[in-house]
């Protein structure tokens, strides 16, 4: 659970305002749900790294025949079992609000209670971030426009596009992404044997490309599902059995340059299209049972100091520790597209 640590702020308001960073941050968290989680370190003591695992692939390699009565000679049909390690640091995130005493005067409990909302969104729309930066860009680091994308083997270009120079040029009608790319990335995951998640696949998609594939004959609305109620956060329909999340917070390319910004608008848009075990978070969802010292807390000063000797502000603020790591990026697709939508 979150802590609150208070100047003056009163007893009642206090598990209100420790519950509520993680109550509003959790629900909006879209990308958790299709990540490998592990749980965050219960110490301290300077270990801030969270490890993921990944096993190998089925494998007929080492199945052999047998005899009747006959055992195998040592050693044969036996297979290893190989688990891939793959570490990444927690990161430490935070950001504050100041309210002013004449603006709490009014309405304190209303305003504090609003700020931590707003903060828990904030962190939430991080946190998405730092999984779409790790897949698209293999790194969480804020990437500035002008960054070339790389040619990787998980990117691919809507409707046949080779490489992102020519995307660039092609115009929207020729670049914006149909179903057909979807199926044709869907499948690249199906060669790789990628795992899936539940049932299929998903594609994490903004508006703008949603819309484009909604026109599609062959789209399923969630509205008609037999079962609409089983579905992921976000989740606008199906197309070929993947189902289809809609998000904006996905990442952008701009115009000028071919190059990635990930906190600006552009008109190239990065939808990912997943398998299992493509990327890995720490667990969000189960750290408030964990009692890790790394978990999300949220601080309330209230009290006159040194630099507000008269008491006129107060600051919310909180902090986190978070990560996202590409973990097999064969289970997985970026496509890059334009939208016919203006």
């Amino acid at each position: 659970m979150a802590n609150v640590t208070t100047g003056s702020v009163s007893s009642q308001f206090q598990a209100f305002f420790s519950k509520s960073l993680l109550e509003r941050q959790i629900p909006l968290l879209q990308m958790e749900q299709f990540a490998q989680k592990v749980p965050y370190p219960t110490k301290t003591g300077g270990n801030r790294t969270v490890r993921f695992f990944r096993f190998d692939n089925p494998s007929i390699a080492s199945i052999i025949s047998l005899s009747e009565g006959t055992s195998p000679t040592a050693g044969t049909g036996e297979r290893q079992l190989t688990l891939s390690t793959v570490e990444a640091t927690l990161e430490q995130f935070g950001s504050s609000i100041v309210l002013t005493d004449v603006l709490l005067a009014t309405e304190l409990f209303n305003h504090l209670a609003q700020a931590t909302k707003q903060l828990g969104e904030d962190a939430a729309l991080h946190a998405d971030t730092l999984s779409h930066r790790a897949l698209v860009l293999n790194t969480t680091a804020s990437t500035t426009a002008g960054t070339t994308v790389s040619t990787s083997s998980y990117v691919r270009y809507a409707q046949n596009g080779t490489n992102g120079t020519n995307f660039q040029a092609a115009s929207t009608a020729n670049a914006a992404m149909t179903a057909l790319d979807l199926l044709d990335a869907a499948t690249a995951l199906k060669v790789n044997r990628a795992p899936k998640i539940k049932d299929g696949y998903v594609l994490v998609a903004p508006p703008q490309v949603t819309r484009d594939l909604m026109n599609d004959d062959d789209f399923l609305r969630v509205s008609s599902y037999s079962t609409p109620e089983a579905i992921y956060k976000g989740e606008v329909g199906r197309l070929f059995g993947v189902s289809v999340i809609e998000t904006t917070n996905n990442l952008t390319a701009g115009t000028a340059a071919y190059g990635v910004n990930t906190e600006a608008t552009g008109s190239n848009y990065a939808s990912i299209v997943l398998g299992g075990q493509a990327f890995g978070v720490p667990h969000m969802t189960a750290v408030a049972a964990t009692g890790s010292p790394y978990a999300p807390k949220v601080t309330i000063l209230d009290a006159p100091d040194k630099s507000d000797i008269y008491g006129q502000r107060t600051i919310a603020s909180f902090k986190t520790f978070y990560t996202a790591k590409q973990l097999n990026p064969a289970f997985y697709r970026v496509v890059w597209s334009k939208s016919n939508f203006a």
